[in-house]
């Protein structure tokens, strides 16, 4: 009885339902949590994303860069014509040796030593090829700016030199002057000094002569082209005017001064020619 009566007190054990809740319509409850959601529609966008990166990186080399090639940087490049395009010099230096009247051949050359900053080597090829086609207006104002570039480096080359020369005149060197030994000696000049100034002086005198002589060159080409234009442009004019002037031709430098008023006499830079015919000794025009 007490046994019977012990068991009939014993708790009773509810088994828990493991069972998934489903809700009305027969969906389980998990399903319907937000990020649950969330992450049963992702595995199909990061699945579409690794197919997109895999093709991508077949198609373009996208992430690769060993071997260089068949990247999307090349799509570019080709887009942009793969970067420099132009006639080698080598390349346009063997066509002028393989036939010297080959006019194309030299003007190819001329714009790689351009292209190359070479203006020395550019102003021969120019010369050249002028020779063959000297009706070539372009050419003949590629040549001047070969020139006018040259120029200007030769006119800082020489007045450095002038520089020199004035910071390396002969000093004197033993006792002072006011000294009874001084002017026994008559203050000697240093030889050393002496020679560094000889010298800075030397490099001036050529390098202005350098600079005389491509005044001179770039005189004769705008000349060229102020004939080869019909009727005649101011602007040609007022170019010449200057090359003759830094080439000391003043005679010309007034002609084309000249020319320029009266081509243009409202121009802005009018007034400045008849300063500069004034200048060189010639009453103005207009």
């Amino acid at each position: 009885m007490a046994r019977a009566a012990a068991k009939r007190r014993q708790p009773t054990h509810h088994h828990r339902d493991n069972r998934r809740h489903k809700d009305s319509g027969g969906q389980r409850y998990e399903d319907t949590l937000f990020f649950n959601k969330l992450r049963k529609r992702a595995k199909w966008v990061f699945v579409f994303l690794i197919v997109i990166f895999g093709l991508g990186f077949v198609l373009f080399g996208v992430g690769s860069s060993v071997g260089g090639g068949g990247g999307l940087s090349d799509i570019f490049n080709g887009i942009r014509g793969g970067g420099g395009g132009g006639t080698s010099v080598e390349k346009a230096q063997k066509a002028t040796e393989k036939n010297p009247r080959d006019a194309q051949a030299w003007k190819n050359l001329a714009t790689a030593y351009d292209s190359n900053g070479d203006i020395v080597s550019a102003v021969s090829a120019w010369t050249t090829y002028i020779t063959l086609r000297p009706k070539d207006v372009d050419a003949l104002q590629s040549l001047a700016t070969d020139y006018e570039q040259q120029f200007s480096t030769q006119t800082q080359e020489a007045a450095a030199a002038q520089a020199d020369a004035q910071n390396t005149q002969g000093t004197q060197f033993g006792p002072p002057t006011t000294s009874p030994l001084g002017r026994a000696l008559n203050s000697v000049a240093d030889p050393i000094a002496q020679a560094a100034s000889q010298g800075a002086n030397d490099r001036f005198n050529a390098a202005l002569q350098t600079r005389q002589a491509t005044a001179q060159q770039l005189e004769g080409v705008y000349k060229k082209i102020a004939a080869l234009h019909k009727p005649a442009e101011p602007s040609d004019q007022l170019l010449l005017a200057q090359a003759a002037q830094n080439a000391g031709d003043t005679a010309s430098a007034i002609a084309a001064y000249k020319l320029f008023v009266k081509l243009a006499p409202d121009d802005p830079n009018a007034s400045y020619a008849r300063q500069q015919i004034k200048a060189l000794g010639s009453p103005s025009q207009g």
